[in-house]
């Protein structure tokens, strides 16, 4: 770097270099959750302003105060770790274009749900940019994470044709793998394993079905299938810990798990029973569920011949 110099943002304020009429963004010290890094910087009071065109390695690694981060218009690369370990982080805004992106870019950002354009989106996209958020971490497979193709047909059946791979692996595979790695203190049996695993696959079935910008109907039946067999009463019940225990108060996955034929007369009661005194608006909209679909569905059953 030619030179440095401290850069006041929203959010916080940047260490970056600036070299050659770029700029590069070095280290951060975050003062809010949210940080929106300009498309500009002051090179000098002789130079006037130039483009922040990176990102360097580990700049905003173990930011767990990060939440929201905007990305200048003219980023063209992000280094290895950028973000790294911020647990928090959950949406992030890019400019609309490919770019150079380094290892483990967003390991372990476990929160990260949506990735969007800063120019703005239509319905489509903004799905396109939550479905792009579960890629590094939730699918596993940072070679999608290309926001520049976010969206387009193609993009959306290679992460489709990812999210069957996954589905179908079995739910054992990595646990050994795991182990050997020295994690076997954060997951210490196969049962719970298991069950972290099923939920993993059920919560990208969720986030799939609520975001089914070009979903194949074929497809869209093989997550339902998913999901109904990994509800209430059954073996695993990967699918009711997902709505209950994560999204205990958002309707729309009760929607979903109504729709896909999760609540049946062999379950129902349980269900509700295991809700006790908790989230009374969605308890509401399962027995007005039931009462409207299945007690409909029950009467007419009667009426059979058969």
């Amino acid at each position: 770097m030619n030179r440095e110099a401290d850069l006041e943002i929203e959010g916080g304020k940047l260490r970056i270099g600036i070299q050659d009429g770029e700029v590069t963004v070095l280290s951060i010290r975050i003062s809010q959750s949210r940080v929106v890094i300009p498309d500009m910087a002051a090179a000098s009071d002789t130079e006037g302003e130039v483009p922040i065109t990176r990102i360097e390695r580990k700049a905003f690694l173990s930011c767990r105060q990060l939440r929201e981060i905007s990305l200048p218009e003219q980023l063209r690369e992000i280094g290895d770790w950028a973000f790294a370990y911020c647990s928090n982080l959950t949406n992030v805004w890019l400019p609309r274009r490919s770019l150079l992106l380094g290892k483990g870019v967003f390991k372990e950002c476990n929160s990260l749900s949506g990735v969007f354009y800063l120019d703005g989106h239509s319905i489509p996209e903004q799905q396109s940019g939550i479905l792009l958020g579960t890629v590094p971490v939730k699918l596993e497979a940072e070679y999608l994470f290309t926001p520049g193709e976010a969206g387009s047909r193609s993009w959306i059946a290679r992460y489709d044709a990812k999210l069957q791979e996954f589905l179908n692996q079995p739910d054992e595979d990595g646990y050994t793998r795991m182990v050997y790695c020295g994690e076997e203190d954060i997951m210490a049996n196969m049962d719970l394993y298991l069950a972290e695993r099923r939920r993993a696959k059920s919560r990208l079935c969720f986030l799939r079905l609520i975001n089914s910008v070009e979903l194949e109907e074929e497809f869209r039946q093989e997550l339902i299938q998913y999901l109904r067999t990994h509800t209430r009463g059954c073996e695993s019940e990967a699918a009711w810990e997902v709505v209950y225990e994560e999204h205990g108060s958002e309707q729309e996955y009760y929607e979903i798990f109504t729709e896909a034929g999760c609540v049946t007369e062999t379950n129902y009661d349980a269900i509700l029973s295991s809700m006790g005194d908790q989230y009374p608006e969605m308890k509401g909209f399962l027995m007005r569920y039931h009462s409207e679909k299945m007690d409909a569905v029950d009467f007419f059953d009667l009426l059979s011949l058969d």
